[in-house]
């Protein structure tokens, strides 16, 4: 049976299993929806694989060989044990295929993980999330990596299920984001990261503010999904670390300093160096500038209110 089949038939049956009546396939549903999709992925890979290489693309263990036609070196793949996600998405990005939201398998994945590890019961919400991401996978790698319709490689009868049970989701997931979007967040770090946001008890995307009008300190939020409500730091610490690591990367790149850094306080990667103080916890430090030379501390110099420069010649002086 070729990787295309088995892809197709693992969604197919996910999507049944999805709409069963029964909670024990529940398990079934997300484990066939999230090997489905990575069976996409590994049946490009296996288009790209050149011919003669056993599927070099597909294999975890890649070894060089000397063609004994050329002498050239080529690449083939050795043994049965073919590649993890991680590989799936590092060889993929590498070989051009880049309009794709890998966050999304990364959900899916934490979803099966969830279920299948933890052996917590999903919520209904869950799973339409997990369909959601699903769909939103095959929308953006059938057409311009695989050059079919999501509905002509699943078959409409699965497209139109997913169809359906994605668009209540996002739409739930709409709502709940534009209504943080308006509020009146004291930093535009943290609306930044209204996208990254979720619930710190069953992860879920499906926030809100009990009431909006509060002081940051003093907000709540409500799980959708869970019911559970989470105070500002415990949502906020996390959202702005994911929210500002690409700009943190750039930023180390370019020769500059982070944008954030690890709270001292709270210990989310959500203190903001140029306003010397944590969008978390909303912690400020009492020393910001050396008593001795007046210059900038760094965070880990805070407590001792001296910078390591002047620190470095007290204690020079001090030992001679």
């Amino acid at each position: 049976m070729s990787i295309l089949k088995n892809a197709v038939e693992s969604i197919q049956i996910g999507m049944e299993d999805f709409h069963d009546s029964d909670d024990r396939r529940v398990l079934s549903a997300i484990r066939n929806l999230y090997a489905g999709i990575l069976l996409l992925f590994k049946y490009k890979l296996q288009q790209l694989s050149p011919s003669g290489s056993d599927e070099v693309l597909l294999k975890a263990k890649i070894l060089p060989l000397v063609s004994p036609d050329t002498g050239e070196i080529e690449w083939a793949g050795k043994g049965k044990k073919t590649v993890d996600v991680q590989d799936i998405t590092e060889r993929l990005r590498s070989l051009g295929v880049i309009e794709i939201e890998w966050t999304r398998l990364e959900q899916l994945q934490r979803i099966r993980n969830e279920i299948e590890h933890y052996y917590s019961p999903l919520s209904a919400e869950r799973m339409k999330e997990a369909v959601a991401s699903a769909l939103h996978l095959v929308m953006q790698f059938c057409e311009p990596y695989l050059e079919k319709t999501p509905s002509e490689i699943l078959g409409e009868e699965c497209w139109g299920q997913m169809l359906d049970v994605a668009s209540v989701y996002d739409a739930e997931l709409k709502s709940c984001r534009e209504k943080l979007e308006v509020v009146n967040w004291s930093f535009k770090e943290v609306l930044e990261s209204v996208p990254y946001m979720r619930c710190p008890e069953c992860d879920s995307e499906l926030l809100r503010l009990r009431d909006s009008t509060l002081k940051d300190k003093d907000k709540v939020f409500v799980c959708g999904t869970c019911h559970e409500d989470s105070n500002y730091a415990s949502v906020v610490g996390s959202a702005v670390s994911e929210s500002q690591a690409g700009a943190n990367h750039w930023s180390i790149r370019k020769g500059g300093d982070l944008i954030t850094e690890s709270c001292p306080e709270c210990g989310a990667d959500s203190y903001l160096r140029a306003q010397d103080q944590c969008v978390a916890c909303l912690y400020i430090p009492d020393n910001t500038a050396c008593k001795w030379c007046k210059g900038r501390l760094e965070i880990n110099e805070h407590w001792e209110g001296v910078c390591s420069y002047c620190q470095y010649k007290y204690d020079k002086l001090m030992a001679e």
